[in-house]
């Protein structure tokens, strides 16, 4: 008797895991490829954009990730424009030598990303495939963008009101076409643009 009762805990603790949402443990220590071309940095504060993000979902190369929105909301996300020197696999890894932030949240768009609408046109999302609680977009992933197409990285924080410094280390095929300034988003500032 003790043996089945043993087991229900063990399968009701399983499950339990299982379905606990967004956070799962992270089981990865990612570091950077030997083939890191660049460092980019940056800051998320109080004066940054603010989104209410998504989560989940699996690799979509066709912009069509099927991703879930995220129970946090009001979180902080810097914005990178993101090209492509080759149709190799990319990698994106949050550096902790410089993040100063604990747990971070990266996502990946194609053209044109809508922070009014987070799950629009999703190539992929990563949560904790870097160093602990950080994100990670690794070689073993695949994710191959198309050269001559323009993507866009979003670096978040995993809560609201979360602040602090990030930094990222590329593989040599990505390229940084350049830091996008956002003006401090709601939806009711993003809504007065649409009418």
């Amino acid at each position: 008797m003790r043996i089945v009762i043993a087991l229900l805990l063990c399968v009701v603790l399983l499950t339990t895991v299982a379905f606990a949402g967004e956070k799962t443990t992270d089981t990865v220590n990612a570091t950077p490829a030997t083939t890191v071309r660049d460092t980019w940095t940056g800051s998320l504060t109080a004066n940054s954009p603010v989104w209410d993000r998504i989560y989940g979902g699996s690799l979509s190369l066709e912009c069509a990730s099927n991703v879930s929105d995220s129970s946090q909301d009001g979180e902080y996300f810097e914005l990178f424009c993101v090209e492509v020197t080759d149709s190799n696999p990319i990698e994106i890894i949050m550096d902790p030598a410089l993040t100063d932030i604990t747990d971070t949240i990266i996502m990946l768009y194609c053209e044109p990303f809508d922070p009014a609408n987070p799950a629009a046109n999703v190539v992929s999302v990563d949560d904790d495939a870097g160093e602990g609680l950080l994100s990670a977009f690794l070689l073993a992933d695949n994710i191959t963008l198309t050269p001559g197409n323009t993507y866009w990285l979003v670096v978040s924080t995993f809560y609201s009101a979360t602040e602090g410094n990030f930094g990222l280390q590329t593989s040599d095929n990505v390229v940084d076409c350049g830091s996008v300034d956002v003006e401090q988003s709601t939806f009711d500032a993003l809504k007065a643009n649409y009418r």
